[in-house]
């Protein structure tokens, strides 16, 4: 392959300011391309490279801003206002559960906290069985999960990785001979700065704004930041480009309407905007999953404070990972202290002096964040017109769900304690504290399912997945074992909507190997898709 040289410095994007100066696009405008990708993060970004690496002239859209790294200043406050999607009010219908995603060039990837986890042999195997996805068993697809951990320096944490906030996961694990073991992140040589959730400015985290997009951009892919895709336009069963508007981030003034013309359409908006684009859109859905099997990977913060000062908020942020109930129960525990914002927007940093008290300890502080599987039961929808409607998103936890919950939190707990805390936390709306593990289960018990378990735990989800469903079977599935959609040809979906089932694994490494499979797909079969 020939030499192509990167910028030292930021990606070539086009944002609004941009089109707002350029007399020559107007009010409305229309581009033509080979393929325009919808989304510029996880899965986004190496379609975009692979289909660029390819000769295609890629036009990449964006609806976040463009935020390079030299402008991140770890303030998670700053960020959270700029380059979380909603400022971090993306919610369900109860507001109990915070979907953390981002909304920026690079996508969440740029403020994700770099853990990585590859899907076990018998959960592959299982989608290829199940499914008839074939191509994903283990033996087929293991090659791109290996692809991509090269490219993004995917690595086990070292000794000097995991700081004193982990090693008090790792004390209480040890004592009660719980398994336990380094995480896994894509970072290359970590600056250990704590403030992956806001940013990196060292370029140390190999996200989407320093890889793929960069290296998509060498081969010529066009980037636009800015430019929210309203809805896929068909011709005669055809996918034939996007509708796009573009806006002023920081007045929300509306700037252009553009048009884009392409051969192939590829939506890599995530879980949950992907399918809304789809539904704005009207595609035929045979199946009648388009928006539905939505899975979560529920999870809690739970604080434990501790006798001496841990400055738990120094070094990586997630050192180590608790796995002895990972394949039994699909609860997985990752250590990591969540910063003063993260939880203010979760609600957990009391108010007044209680407040004042709270910080004044939090060097005492460690934490941990408890992960539960869910059934995949929730979806998301799209209301009114394509341009002033609104997204709704349907999770709340049944029963079983909410056991799983608490009892991932009550782990946590145990896990504290028998690492020498004081005081835990407990993730409740109820503000429950818990001064020994003798009063853990009698507190326990004052957390009810109640009103079908809303309100009652503090909630969050990272990797929401399985609302465009892959499979064999278009009267099961959205999306064929190829890419793409049932019924409309020349569209394409390459994100975590695929995933057929509930995940217990994190879910970005397996989202970016299935982007590279049907990158793969596409270029092998670019005679059916590409005119000339």
């Amino acid at each position: 392959m020939a030499f192509v040289r990167v910028a030292r410095d930021g990606v070539p994007v086009t944002e609004a300011k941009d089109v707002a100066l350029d007399a020559n696009l107007g009010k409305r405008f229309t581009l033509k391309t080979d393929v325009v990708v919808v989304g510029s993060g996880a899965a986004g970004s190496i379609v975009a490279y692979e289909m660029a690496k390819a000769g295609r002239d890629v036009l990449v859209l964006e609806s976040g801003r463009y935020y390079p790294s030299s402008q991140f200043t770890e303030h998670l406050g700053d960020t959270m206002t700029k380059i979380y999607q909603d400022q971090v009010g993306q919610v369900n219908t109860t507001a109990d559960i915070i979907f953390v995603q981002g909304a920026c060039v690079g996508g969440s990837t740029v403020i994700g906290a770099c853990v990585m986890e590859e899907p076990d042999d018998a959960v592959l195997d299982g989608w290829a069985s199940q499914y008839g996805l074939e191509n994903l068993s283990a033996e087929k697809f293991r090659p791109y999960l290996d692809g991509v951990a090269d490219q993004l320096q995917i690595h086990i944490n070292e000794a000097h990785e995991i700081n004193a906030c982990a090693h008090k996961v790792i004390q209480g694990c040890e004592k009660m001979q719980f398994s336990w073991k380094p995480a896994q992140r894509n970072v290359k040589q970590c600056a250990l700065t704590g403030h992956c959730l806001a940013g990196c400015p060292s370029d140390r985290k190999m996200s989407s704004l320093v890889t793929h997009l960069p290296w998509a951009a060498a081969h010529g892919a066009r980037i636009f930041s800015d430019t929210e895709v309203v809805r896929v336009l068909t011709r005669d069963g055809r996918a034939r480009g996007v509708e796009a508007r573009i806006t002023d981030p920081d007045s929300g003034a509306h700037v252009a309407d553009m048009q884009v013309d392409a051969d192939m359409v590829v939506l890599a908006a995530g879980a949950i905007h992907t399918p809304l684009i789809m539904q704005r859109s009207q595609i035929e859905d045979r199946s009648g999953q388009l928006g539905r099997n939505l899975s979560i990977q529920p999870f809690t913060q739970v604080l434990g404070k501790f006798k001496e000062p841990l400055y738990g908020f120094r070094g990586a942020l997630v050192g180590v990972q608790v796995d002895e109930f990972t394949r039994t129960d699909g609860f997985t525990i990752f250590s990591g202290l969540a910063e003063p914002e993260s939880l203010l927007a979760q609600g957990d940093m009391k108010a007044g002096k209680a407040h004042i008290d709270f910080m004044k300890n939090y060097k005492y502080y460690a934490g941990v964040n408890a992960f539960s599987t869910d059934q995949g039961r929730g979806y998301v929808e799209w209301s009114g017109d394509a341009y002033s409607g609104d997204k709704t998103i349907h999770w709340n936890p049944n029963r079983e769900e909410f056991n799983n919950m608490k009892a991932s939190a009550a782990l946590a707990a145990r896990i504290f304690f028998s690492g020498g805390a004081e005081k835990v936390y407990m993730p409740t709306f109820q503000n429950l504290e818990v001064d020994s593990v003798f009063a853990l289960d009698e507190t326990l018990d004052k957390v009810d399912f109640g009103l079908k378990g809303m309100y009652t735990f503090r909630a969050n989800s990272f990797s929401p997945h399985g609302t465009c469903r892959m499979g064999a079977d278009p009267y099961q599935a959205v999306v064929a074992p190829t890419g793409q959609v049932y019924g409309t040809a020349g569209l394409f979906v390459a994100d975590s909507s695929l995933i057929p089932e509930p995940m217990t694994a994190p879910i970005q490494w397996t989202v970016q190997a299935l982007a590279q499979y049907v990158s793969d797909q596409i270029n092998e079969n670019a005679h059916n898709y590409f005119i000339g």
